[in-house]
C-alpha cells in the first residue's frame, strides 16, 4: 500500500506520505522517519571547476620498457602505441624468430670455433695444412658476423613485447582535433570510464605520458596518451573507453556531492531537495562530470538549495516501493 493513503491502527499519522504536484511528487516525512532514514543535508554550491572535454579513446599495450631500462636506438617500440592487435602478433612473432637466428648463429659459431681448434692442433702435430687452418679460421669470422648481425637485428625489435608489458597498466590512445591542442592542459590527468556507463561510474585517472609522436597521418587529428592502472587486470588492450581530457583553466559550476546523485532506470539523474522541513523534492539534473566525491552539474537546483545525501536512496524507495 503506498505511503501516506492510510492511518496506523493506533491513529497516528502515517511516517510517510506523498504530495502530488503535476508530474512531480514531494515526500512528507514524520520527524522520527526522518531520522530512521538518516536524512543528512548539504547545500549546493559553485566552485571553480577544472574544464573538461569527453572524447573517445582505445586502450592499448603500452611502450615497452622492460626492466625500466631505455635505448637510445631506434627500435619497434617507438610504433607499439599506434599497432593493432595483429600487428603486435606479428611483431611477437618476428621477435620469436630473431631469438631462433641468434641461437642458430651461437651455435654456427662454436662449431666454427671447435674445427678452428681442431685445424691448429694438427698443424702443431704436423698432420694438417695451412690452408684448413685458414678456412677454419674463415669460417669462425663468419659466424662472428652473422651473430652480430641477428644480435643488431633482434635489437631493433626491442624488449619482448609481452614480456615487456607491465599488464598491471595500459595506455590510452585519445586521438584529438589539432586545433584543440592549446586548449588541452598537458599536464593533467584524465578521466577514463567504459562505454555506456554514464556518469554513474567512478571513472579511472589516467596519467599523460610523452612519447616521441603524435601524428595522425594525414587526418587533421593527433593523438595524446594516458596511462591508467590496471591492477585488478579488468581493463584489455583494443577496448574503447570514454575519456575526459582536461581543459587549460577553470569555469565556475554547480556541484554537489556524489552521493546526491540518484540514477532511474532510463540514467535519468535526480537530486532530492529539502524544500520545506521534513519535506523532500524529487528534482532533475544534469551531470557532467564526477571526481573527487563531487558531481560537476551542468543544470540542477540553485547554488545554496539542500539536497539530500545520505537517506537519498531510501527516499527514492519510498516514493516509487521497492524494486522500482
Amino acid at each position: 500500500r503506498p505511503a501516506g493513503k492510510s492511518e496506523s491502527a493506533t491513529g497516528s499519522p502515517p511516517p510517510a506520505k506523498i504530495i502530488t504536484e503535476g508530474d512531480l511528487a514531494s515526500i512528507v516525512l514524520t520527524l522520527q522517519a526522518e531520522q530512521r532514514l538518516g536524512i543528512e543535508l548539504v547545500a549546493m554550491e559553485k566552485r571553480p571547476m577544472p574544464q573538461r572535454k569527453v572524447v573517445g579513446g582505445e586502450l592499448i599495450v603500452p611502450l615497452g620498457r622492460a626492466g625500466n631500462q631505455t635505448n637510445s636506438l631506434p627500435s619497434i617500440f617507438a610504433l607499439v602505441p599506434t599497432m593493432t592487435a595483429t600487428d603486435l602478433v606479428r611483431v611477437a612473432e618476428m621477435q620469436v624468430t630473431a631469438n631462433g637466428q641468434i641461437k642458430a648463429a651461437q651455435v654456427e659459431l662454436g662449431a666454427a670455433r671447435v674445427g678452428l681448434a681442431r685445424a691448429t692442433s694438427l698443424i702443431e702435430n704436423k698432420a694438417g695444412t695451412q690452408r684448413a687452418v685458414d678456412d677454419a679460421q674463415a669460417q669462425v669470422a663468419l659466424a662472428e658476423v652473422t651473430l652480430a648481425t641477428s644480435q643488431e637485428r633482434r635489437a631493433l625489435l626491442g624488449a619482448p613485447l609481452f614480456d615487456a608489458w607491465n599488464r598491471d597498466a595500459l595506455w590510452v590512445r585519445v586521438p584529438v582535433y589539432a586545433g584543440d591542442l592549446d586548449r588541452i592542459n598537458h599536464s593533467a590527468a584524465a578521466l577514463v570510464s567504459a562505454l555506456g556507463s554514464g556518469t554513474n561510474r567512478a571513472s579511472n585517472v589516467a596519467r599523460p605520458v610523452r612519447v616521441p609522436f603524435a601524428g595522425g597521418g594525414v587526418s587533421a587529428t593527433l593523438d595524446l596518451f594516458y596511462e591508467l592502472e590496471n591492477a585488478g587486470h579488468g581493463l584489455r588492450a583494443g577496448q574503447k573507453v570514454s575519456v575526459s581530457i582536461p581543459l587549460q583553466g577553470e569555469q565556475e559550476s554547480l556541484v554537489a556531492p556524489a552521493a546526491a546523485i540518484l540514477y532511474d532506470i532510463y540514467g535519468g539523474t535526480w537530486v532530492y531537495e529539502n524544500t520545506a522541513p521534513h519535506t523532500f523534492a524529487r528534482r532533475r539534473v544534469s551531470v557532467r562530470a564526477i571526481q573527487d566525491g563531487l558531481a560537476q552539474l551542468a543544470r540542477g537546483p540553485r547554488a545554496g538549495t539542500k539536497v539530500v545525501t545520505a537517506g537519498a536512496a531510501e527516499l527514492f524507495g519510498t516514493e516509487f516501493g521497492p524494486g522500482k
